[in-house]
């Protein structure tokens, strides 16, 4: 199987795309992209999709004259993996920065806060019973 460091940075945007049992085309894929700002070519788009599909990341099934990609059984694992990997990278060391970066925050509202203290307090009260 294909590990989530054998991917390029397209192939993670476009795998990004894909939630859940959703299945795309190559075209509705360009038009999600496009949305965001990422104007690529169609054919760009179809030969990522394809490479996704190859490695086994996404699945493909021919629907007319067209593909339809939607997530395979990998998929999953494989977004975890590249999660747990960047988590690994931005904050090696320590489990406590993630969470230390939230409250550095500027953005952060008072209410945000407030749920962040109940979600801290609720789990230091099941560890006490």
């Amino acid at each position: 199987m294909t590990r989530q460091h054998d991917f390029g940075p397209l192939e993670l945007k476009l795998l990004g795309l894909f939630a859940g049992d959703e299945e795309l085309s190559a075209g509705e894929v360009q038009t999600r992209l496009s949305s965001d700002g990422d104007e690529l070519a169609y054919t760009t788009v179809m030969t990522v999709l394809a490479r996704l599909a190859d490695k086994g990341a996404l699945s493909r099934r021919r629907d007319g004259k067209r593909f339809i990609y939607g997530p395979s059984r990998a998929t999953a694992k494989l977004k975890s993996g590249v999660v747990a990997r960047l988590h690994r990278t931005l904050f090696a060391g320590t489990r406590l920065r993630p969470f230390a970066a939230l409250l550095d925050e500027e953005d952060l509202s008072d209410d945000e806060l407030r749920a962040l203290r109940k979600l801290v307090d609720a789990k230091l009260k099941g560890r006490r019973s």
